[in-house]
């Protein structure tokens, strides 16, 4: 999602996904509340430690539509990690020569 709210991708199987949300759509308020950065993440962390989804008022083309997301993660934060079966390339390439 960008910070404007527009959606760019959806994981195919996710919350977002199964529960009608798409990419070009555009996120414009989260549990009543006018979309922002810290409304958004403050959703999450509410929805954390509860059942109850987060209901997000979406935007495609000039219709809008409420769309509830059963996630219940909180935030996460993706990374890499190495998989230890493979051979370190990254290493070799940057390796003093």
């Amino acid at each position: 999602m960008r910070e404007d709210g527009s959606i760019i991708d959806t994981i195919e199987g996710g919350p977002a996904a199964k529960s009608g949300i798409g990419p070009g759509m555009k996120v414009v308020a989260v549990n009543g509340r006018r979309f922002s950065d810290d409304v958004f993440r403050d959703a999450l962390r509410t929805a954390k430690g509860n059942s109850t989804p987060i209901e997000l008022i979406v935007e495609n083309t000039e219709y809008f539509k409420t769309y509830k997301v059963d996630y219940h993660g909180g935030e996460r934060y993706p990374h890499l990690v190495r998989d230890e079966s493979k051979p370190d390339m990254l290493s070799e390439i940057i390796k003093a020569r």
